[in-house]
């Protein structure tokens, strides 16, 4: 059975539907900033079901584990994502240091640290 948060997100390993190969291939790649450097990695991909898109990534930078909704990914590539943001905007990402697929009130962080609005927030969810 899929690990599931209230808002409907899974793991990318539990996901049963249809994604984009690029992001089927996200996790374990690089994360790039707007300046095209390298500061992390991908550790988790979070899709939300009901979409069938990615939602929400985790990633490792500077020893912390952090949250970017895909809204902030301006390209997914073999080589990884590219956020749109400086370094700096990555590393005050909300922290998510668990294993667990991220509630909605630490989506809804990551969602308004970056100046989105989560659609998961809407009730579309």
């Amino acid at each position: 059975m899929a690990e599931e948060n209230g808002g409907g997100l899974v793991r990318l390993d539990d996901f049963d539907g249809e994604l984009d190969e690029d992001w089927q291939e996200a996790k374990g790649g690089k994360v790039f900033d707007k300046n095209g450097e390298e500061v992390g990695a991908v550790e988790e991909v979070y899709v939300w079901g009901q979409a069938e898109a990615a939602h929400l990534i985790k990633a490792e930078v500077d020893g912390q584990h952090v949250l970017i909704p895909t809204d902030a990914v301006t390209t997914v590539t073999e080589n990884g994502v590219e956020v749109e943001e400086p370094k700096e905007t990555i590393l005050q990402s909300p922290e998510h240091d668990s294993d667990d697929v991220p509630g909605l009130d630490a989506v809804r962080a990551a969602y308004d640290h970056y100046g989105y609005t989560d659609p998961l927030s809407l009730g579309t969810g």
